[in-house]
């Protein structure tokens, strides 16, 4: 009985000691494997992605904004572009109305002729007048082009206009009845003359009946105003 008792002591005794050793070496085991579970918690990597992160992103949105802007100056160089059709397209609209004038070119014999194709001269025959002489002078129109074409070498169309100074003494163009038009047809290089007489007397825009004479003695200047008047040179003559 006795034996007994102490084998079951030395047995319980060998349990205990063993199940002892077998918590201590579970819990030795638990502190090594906390080891690695620890290691990743204070890495900062993923802390620091977040900061490159935003950096990186407003990096990429001011290229797109300089992308914008860029594409923005385009724009206004493209619209500078349009700009400058529009000038030419002006200029060209310029240049073609000033190529031929009003008058068409003409194609008939009957159809006005283009005052650049006649040339026209303007004479006095006398320079100087004695008191009783009525000056004349001279028209001669020439057509340098090709086609026939026909001028209106009436009083009003070919205006003689005669001053003194400041003073407007005469017209032709005064007071004609009617259209006064006279259509004269040019052929090419034949030279046209009409001749026109001043009996001396003033005239008035208005017709008024006075009739009063332009004899006093003095110079006096005669000038041609028509479409054609190009090249006719103004005559001078004195009144004696």
């Amino acid at each position: 009985m006795g034996v007994l008792v102490v084998v079951a002591l030395i047995t319980y005794a060998c349990t205990r000691a063993s199940s002892e050793e077998n918590d201590g070496g579970a819990a030795g085991g638990g502190e090594p494997s906390a080891s690695p579970e620890e290691s990743p918690s204070p890495s900062v990597s993923p802390s620091a992605s977040p900061s490159a992160s935003p950096s990186a992103s407003p990096s990429a949105g001011e290229d797109a904004e300089g992308g914008g802007s860029g594409g923005a100056a385009g724009s206004g160089g493209a619209g500078g572009g349009a700009g400058g059709s529009g000038d030419d397209s002006g200029g060209g609209s310029d240049g073609g109305g000033s190529g031929g004038g009003s008058v068409a070119v003409p194609v008939r014999a009957e159809d006005p002729c283009r005052p650049s194709d006649i040339v026209v001269t303007m004479e006095v025959t006398k320079s100087d007048h004695d008191w009783n002489d009525r000056p004349k002078f001279e028209l001669t129109l020439v057509n340098t082009a090709e086609q026939t074409c026909t001028v209106d070498t009436g009083r009003k169309a070919m205006e003689i206009r005669i001053t003194s100074g400041e003073d407007r003494v005469f017209s032709t163009a005064d007071c004609v009845e009617g259209s006064g038009a006279e259509r004269q047809q040019l052929r090419r290089g034949v030279p046209y003359t009409t001749t026109f007489t001043w009996d001396r007397t003033r005239s008035w825009k208005d017709c008024r009946d006075d009739e009063v004479n332009a004899k006093r003695p003095g110079t006096y200047v005669a000038t041609l105003h028509s479409d054609y008047d190009e090249g006719a040179e103004p005559q001078v003559f004195r009144l004696n």
